[in-house]
């Protein structure tokens, strides 16, 4: 591929299914700890995303916000996410669709809610970063 010739993939990632990997495995791994500045390292500062009440959430502070209360009603949950589509738009943005289900916490039993939230991502430097999406 052409980008191949033109960026040099991080040392971490062998190709871009992996790169897209990395990201939605950060993604899980910061909301799963409550790791909120890991968590803001997986978005863009002006990120915008949709929740399934048709709210608009600007910015990386907003996102957390939301999700914070979300998770502190849930807090015997976990989320774990597997990539299904992977789709490049241009040089530095593709499309992830994932699934992501909820979990209980000792991963004994599945909670029965998933969902499958779209990704437009952008190439930052020697990580992936999500600008624009939807989700819970």
């Amino acid at each position: 591929m052409l980008e191949h010739a033109v960026y040099a993939i991080d040392l971490g990632c062998k190709s871009d299914q992996d790169c897209a990997q990395q990201l939605l495995n950060r993604l899980q791994r910061a909301i799963n700890q409550r790791n909120w500045s890991l968590f803001s390292e997986c978005f863009t500062r002006d990120v915008l995303m949709v929740n399934i009440l048709g709210q608009r959430l600007t910015g990386a502070a907003e996102l957390r916000s939301y999700l914070q209360q979300l998770m502190e009603l849930h807090q015997d949950r976990v989320w774990v996410y597997q990539l299904l589509h992977l789709q490049q738009l241009d040089l530095d943005t593709f499309l992830i669709n994932a699934e992501q289900r909820w979990q209980h916490k000792e991963r004994q039993h599945k909670v029965g809610l998933c969902s499958t939230p779209l990704y437009v991502v952008k190439r930052q430097g020697s990580q992936w970063q999500i600008c624009a999406g939807n989700m819970l």
